[in-house]
């Protein structure tokens, strides 16, 4: 069961002097995506043991507790265009996956505008096995950058991210003496650890989706 959980980051209301009322999306032409997870809907930035259906794969920071390893694979980083909204019992995010099409598409939405946020996807695993995709917000914010400054550490180490003020920091350690393993797949397809990660629940392909709906009041 995916944990799409953020506890850290809060949306910022974007002004805007446009309209507050959705676009209408003309009859017959609402977005159709063959393969969501295809790999030319992405642009990766950043090979393996473990196979991928074998495993959990939780979308969520590292708990600030656990030592973490970030796989160093390029296959398994990917930067993303995602819908970021509260959790309908209150606690965390919940992530959806937007395609270019419906990114596209919700940017033009004033009331949405603010809910869409470029992310870039790591894949870790923790010192107890647990394998996670760390979203980190495309952003030159203090967060952002020093999120990602963890990363790149916990690439070469095992690393435990904390606070320092207002960037994060890492904390290592070389007393785990664990390699760590990576599954053999990469980010795309319909075998791929997106597909697995976010499943049919969590991809927005059309303005019908219901989170849409239920921002749209409809």
């Amino acid at each position: 069961m995916n944990q799409f959980e953020d506890e850290d980051e809060e949306v910022t209301p974007v002004e805007t002097t446009q309209s507050n009322q959705p676009q209408p999306v003309e009859a017959g032409s609402q977005p159709i995506e063959v393969d969501p997870f295809a790999a030319e809907n992405f642009t990766t930035e950043s090979q393996a043991i473990a196979d991928v259906s074998d495993l959990t794969i939780e979308l969520g920071a590292p708990n600030d507790e656990a030592f973490v390893r970030v796989s160093p694979d390029p296959r398994h980083s990917v930067l993303c265009t995602l819908l970021v909204v509260s959790r309908e019992d209150g606690y965390g995010k919940s992530y959806f996956l937007l395609t270019p099409t419906m990114r596209g598409w919700a940017l033009k939405q004033p009331s949405l505008r603010k809910f869409v946020k470029t992310m870039h996807l790591f894949l870790f695993v923790t010192q107890d096995g647990d394998y996670g995709l760390w979203p980190i917000r495309d952003s030159l914010d203090n967060w952002s950058v020093s999120d990602r400054q963890v990363v790149e550490t916990a690439k070469k180490t095992w690393s435990r991210r904390y606070n320092q003020g207002k960037v994060r920091k890492a904390h290592t350690t070389t007393a785990i003496d664990t390699e760590p393993t990576f599954p053999d797949k990469d980010m795309f397809g319909q075998d791929g650890i997106l597909a697995q990660v976010f499943g049919e629940a969590f991809v927005i392909t059309s303005p019908d989706a219901p989170v849409i709906r239920r921002l749209l009041g409809q």
